[in-house]
């Protein structure tokens, strides 16, 4: 096999040394390690072609990687096989700064993608602060929750080149038709694009993809609501995207706010859990390229509106915090390329619960999970709690982060229980894990027969022998 392989994309780009395989058989999951038989560099489209006719021929799994790093026990390979690590391809193909989108390999990053769309006065559509190590692509086709909540940014994916399971090169969206540019997502013909997205890399690899992208603000400013608990904030936040108040919106509870503005310093850390309110509202209100100054006037007069109407005080600062405005729009403007993930501060891993809900009922489930936490010893005051709306409010995006310690055994195994027990509470009432990675498979396949037998029809007709990435999913 490892001949085989190297025959394809040459000997250097075929590694089984112990090192890379234990490196590939973990990530900051709780899930057990799982060797891969070897990894297996790719760099272009029609070298994953001919991997994944091999991988046909030979009935071997392959598990696609594109990001540096991994939390979800997502490109583990369940069943052994071949990684097909995609970082190197990381090139940016095209902007198109007049259609807001961009043009980009697996292995670009959202560090790398932000720099590369300053020049031309454009921004990419970055979840919160993501690892610098983690595929813009990636994020992108699973579907993680973007910072900017506007409806046409409630999915950045427009189209799509994608190697099937049986070897087939396919086309989703415009790119579909001849000498197109791949800006509209839907057409001509059937809507393909949706049936890849948070599919793990179970129906295709995909090689490259447009997605959106934003007008780099000319001004900004930046607002900072206090609120005891999230139910305060439901409808200030509701009022205010219906509006269509600000670019940025999230809220981070006091203890993913501290280890946020923290960067590692436990002093900092402990005084920042002192002086931050429970939750606070982050709102960029930012105006580009036409008339930002008067945009930016009309955004706050209703901001203030909304406020007065909520008895709310909008600040440009929360806990005291001198310059926390420019310290925020810094961090969202220039994202590091290096160094470790923001979460990771407090202990070395965060594992993280997240669904899809309503603002309104957001509350009802952060109180479950604290609940939850208390009975399994953890201190409620170092869970981290992020809700960011989606689509202006018509749903949200809700995470409990658990740390935890990978390098102990008495961590792994309290966390381990609680993320499994918590995660099938919140699914029997109803929360909404539109990315089943893991143990959420089970959950949630379960409970949908129906959905998870097309899901299986559809799996026969792309990859029959089921070679990409089994046992993820309902596969």
């Amino acid at each position: 096999m490892i001949q085989a392989l190297q025959n394809i994309v040459g000997a250097e780009n075929v590694l089984d040394d112990q090192d890379t395989l234990e490196r590939f058989s973990r990530d900051r999951s709780l899930a057990s390690p799982k060797n891969p038989a070897a990894v297996v560099k790719a760099d272009s489209t029609e070298t994953i072609q001919e991997l994944v006719r091999f991988a046909n021929t030979t009935k071997t799994p392959l598990i696609p990687s594109s990001s540096g790093t991994h939390f979800w026990g997502a490109s583990l390979p369940d069943q052994g096989g071949v990684v097909v690590d995609l970082s190197g391809m990381n090139k940016i193909l095209e902007i198109d700064p007049r259609n807001r989108r961009v043009k980009i390999e697996p292995g670009v990053t959202w560090p790398q993608l932000q720099e590369a769309l300053k020049e031309h006065d454009q921004m990419p559509l970055n979840p919160l602060f993501p690892h610098p190590q983690s595929s813009a692509l990636t994020g992108s086709l699973e579907g993680e929750p973007m910072l900017i909540p506007k409806y046409e940014y409630g999915d950045p994916v427009l189209s799509s080149e994608i190697v099937l399971g049986n070897g087939d090169l396919f086309h989703t969206g415009m790119a579909s038709a001849a000498n197109t540019q791949g800006v509209y997502p839907e057409g001509p013909g059937i809507n393909f694009f949706s049936f890849f997205q948070a599919a793990q890399g179970t129906l295709g690899i995909v090689c490259w993809q447009n997605i959106k992208t934003e007008y780099r603000p000319v001004h900004q400013k930046a607002w900072f609501i206090e609120f005891g608990d999230l139910e305060d904030a439901a409808d200030p936040i509701y009022k205010l995207q219906r509006r269509h108040v600000g670019n940025e919106c999230f809220v981070l509870n006091k203890f993913l706010m501290a280890q946020l503005l923290c960067e590692g310093d436990a002093k900092e850390f402990a005084k920042l859990m002192d002086v931050l309110p429970p939750y606070s509202l982050v709102l960029i209100i930012a105006g580009a390229p036409r008339r930002p100054l008067e945009r930016i006037a009309y955004e706050e007069e209703a901001l203030m509106e909304v406020a007065a109407e909520f008895s709310i005080q909008p600040q440009k600062t929360v806990g005291g915090i001198a310059g926390l405005g420019n310290t925020m729009i810094d961090k969202l403007r220039n994202l590091p390329s290096d160094g470790d993930y923001w979460k990771t501060g407090f202990k070395n891993s965060s594992q993280d619960i997240f669904f899809i809900t309503t603002m309104d009922r957001a509350q009802g489930y952060v109180d479950i999970a604290l609940g939850y936490a208390a009975g399994y010893g953890l201190n409620i005051n170092e869970v981290g709690v992020y809700m960011q709306p989606l689509e202006r409010g018509r749903a949200c995006h809700v995470s409990i982060c658990l740390p935890c310690d990978l390098d102990s055994p008495a961590d792994r195994e309290t966390i381990g229980g609680l993320h499994c027990e918590l995660s099938e509470k919140l699914i029997e009432k109803d929360a909404c894990f539109s990315r089943p990675y893991g143990p959420w498979a089970d959950m949630v396949y379960r409970k949908a027969s129906t959905y998870s037998a097309t899901l299986k029809e559809l799996k026969q007709v792309f990859d029959p022998n089921n070679i990409l990435n089994p046992g993820k999913l309902c596969f």
